[in-house]
């Protein structure tokens, strides 16, 4: 069995940059870059900051911008303010209160966006809560998914048990990030067990039990036990599966 070395922590006040390495705590504040690899128990960023090389650690903490050369795993992840990682993200729990990129596949526990959130593959989790605006290139893949509109988003596919999308309130706040008039979900399928939507355009929307909202375009419904129609709702076609 490998055993790797722990080298104390790793601390960078100001403008600095240095070799990754295997550390208890990770602190970057101010303007840090790491060459390597990192893994630590705690990792934390205050201001801005570029990692070349995976992340590996217990819990992470971004308070400003940063980007990751590489592939992020981590058990419960804070992004207050903005993170691009150019690779995979995997963790338990992961709050993003502001935007995050990811260019290949996201995959953890639960999910709680407040702003922004890009992937450039799947989104596979337990439980995901959305209240901004997604773009989302693959599946959209959860046991509970709960949507608050605050801007347009999309998915090629959403699966899931429950399935809620829904025009985000104003109270919020969220709406002076994005265009008020464009809170509108696009995907091509939507397939679940209970499913109610508003404001969503989607080619299929397959399920047991399924309420069309207002502001819906739908080309075709399936349902097994249950539909519900808005008046106001476009649906061009509902058939009833056996």
């Amino acid at each position: 069995m490998e055993t790797k070395k722990v080298i104390g922590d790793l601390v960078i006040n100001g403008n600095g940059s240095t070799a990754g390495g295997t550390f208890a705590k990770v602190r970057l504040n101010g303007n840090g870059k790491v060459h390597g690899d990192v893994e630590c128990e705690d990792f934390e960023t205050n201001g801005s900051s570029k990692i070349e090389g995976n992340v590996t650690a217990t819990k992470a903490v971004i308070n400003g911008s940063s980007k990751f050369v590489g592939d992020v795993t981590t058990g419960n992840f804070l992004i207050n303010g903005s993170a691009a990682i150019d690779g995979e993200l995997a963790f338990e729990k992961l709050e993003v209160k502001g935007a995050s990129k990811v260019t290949k596949g996201v995959r953890g526990e639960k999910l709680v966006v407040e702003g922004l959130l890009k992937a450039g593959g799947d989104c596979e989790v337990e439980e995901a809560f959305f209240q901004g605006s997604f773009t989302i290139d693959g599946l959209l893949n959860a046991d509970k998914i709960e949507v608050s509109l605050h801007g347009r988003s999309y998915a090629k596919e959403i699966g899931g048990e429950t399935i809620s999308v829904r025009k985000g309130s104003t109270t919020l706040g969220l709406d002076k990030l994005f265009k008020v008039l464009s809170r509108e979900l696009t995907v091509d399928v939507i397939e679940g067990d209970v499913i109610e939507l508003e404001y969503t355009k989607a080619k299929v929307v397959r399920g047991n039990t399924i309420k069309i909202g207002l502001g819906c375009d739908i080309d075709l419904v399936e349902y097994k036990d249950q539909l519900q129609t808005n008046k106001s709702a476009n649906v061009g076609e509902s058939r009833k599966m056996d």
